[in-house]
């Protein structure tokens, strides 16, 4: 197999920083992966480790980092829904052109605010897609993540973005303080999550730590209760793993998990002729 770092431009008209894996003997068979909030395209490699095994497989794959994370010369202030549902795009228009796709074997992984972002991409903006997988998903409404919402003096955020443009997000992952848009808000409050995935028809993996204080373990159970799909679906809970599914604490065992569970049931839900 190939591994290439590559770059776009996306019908943004911005530089779009990718990684393609390319099987030896591809099938058609496509993966895209969407990484976190304030993360890059191969989330520590483990997205790169799924699409190696995809790969063995015939299945192509292909990563990318949204504005402002990883390689990403854009400001974060330009991190928001309709700007990774274009470059999500952006990326499976090119590997339309640039290879033989069968449309009927698409699949998406989504991490964090990527699987968010999976759940609503793969309903309203391209359906075609056949299965999903969902790592430690964000799969609720703006509401219950509060630390997005509301300031520590319990202020919204999403007001004085509508006021200012934008409002200031302190990250407790690194520090930081980051500008969140008026456009990242209207897409965290407009766009439910939680109804696109009830309405998906398609195979669904939902991976998830039980030891997660960032998307807690009950997000991920709800989420899959709430499945109405005609395909086959999978609840995978790893003990102890918290939202780094080991990277954070060195236990790269529960990656492991993680990443093999996942690429087993995509490859085990593939369209065969």
């Amino acid at each position: 197999m190939e591994i290439r770092n590559i770059l776009l431009v996306s019908e943004r008209k911005t530089d779009l920083y990718c990684t393609e894996v390319i099987p030896d003997n591809p099938t058609g068979a496509l993966c895209v992966f969407v990484h976190g909030f304030c993360a890059e395209r191969t989330e520590g490699g483990r997205f790169v480790e799924c699409a190696k095994l995809l790969a063995d497989n015939g299945v192509r794959s292909i990563m990318m980092d949204q504005s402002g994370c990883g390689e990403s010369k854009e400001p974060f202030e330009n991190y928001c829904l309709k700007n990774s549902c274009a470059d999500i795009k952006t990326c499976v228009d090119y590997m339309f052109d640039h290879y033989s796709i069968d449309e009927s074997n698409l699949m998406m992984v989504g991490y964090s605010m990527g699987g968010r972002i999976t759940s609503i991409y793969t309903k309203e903006c391209d359906t075609r897609f056949r299965s999903i997988g969902l790592w430690a998903a964000a799969i609720c409404d703006a509401e219950e993540i509060k630390e997005f919402m509301y300031d520590k003096e319990g202020n919204s955020l999403y007001e004085a973005a509508k006021q200012n443009g934008y409002a200031e997000y302190y990250n407790f992952f690194d520090g930081r303080i980051l500008h969140l848009s008026k456009d990242f808000y209207e897409g965290f409050v407009e766009h439910s999550s939680v109804e696109d995935l009830k309405q998906y028809k398609g195979n669904v993996i939902i991976v998830q730590g039980e030891g997660d204080i960032t998307v807690q373990p009950f997000i991920a159970k709800r989420a899959y209760d709430s499945l109405t799909t005609e395909g086959n679906k999978k609840l995978v809970m790893i003990p102890e793993a918290n939202h780094g599914f080991g990277l954070w604490d060195n236990r790269m065992g529960q990656s492991a998990i993680l990443v093999g569970e996942t690429a087993e049931f995509l490859l085990r839900n593939l369209k065969t002729a």
